[in-house]
């Protein structure tokens, strides 16, 4: 298991790993994908984001904002980008899919700059 430390990179590798995982469901993958990896781009704090990869699927990607760690994964099941509050298991805090509205997404990241700004 590696982890991938820088921004960019890291959520480059990440989404990759997402697409990969969605082959089937590409299409309605992409544009979710896009959305929440722009999300944590300009909403996370500086060097926080890191990629946990994982054999067995994609990877789990970590971020901080506003001082609080989460961490998003894909299910391939439902094909949804899931997010949790500084854990892996247990229900999600939120769910991103293609049914998600372009502005829930907004809605979301907005509301994460708006708790604190954090080490911006």
């Amino acid at each position: 298991m590696s982890v991938l430390t820088s921004d960019g990179a890291t959520l480059r590798a990440f989404a990759d790993s997402v697409l990969r995982a969605a082959e089937e469901s590409a299409e309605e993958v992409v544009p979710v994908i896009l959305a929440v990896v722009g999300g944590i781009l300009t909403e996370a704090q500086p060097g926080t984001i890191a990629l946990q990869t994982e054999d067995d699927g994609p990877g789990q990607l970590w971020a901080t904002f506003a001082g609080r760690r989460m961490v998003f994964r894909y299910n391939s099941m439902t094909a949804m980008v899931e997010l949790r509050d500084d854990r892996t298991d247990g229900n999600p805090t939120r769910l991103f899919g293609r049914r998600a509205l372009p502005m829930d997404i907004v809605n979301f990241f907005g509301a994460l700059r708006a708790e604190g700004p954090g080490d911006r």
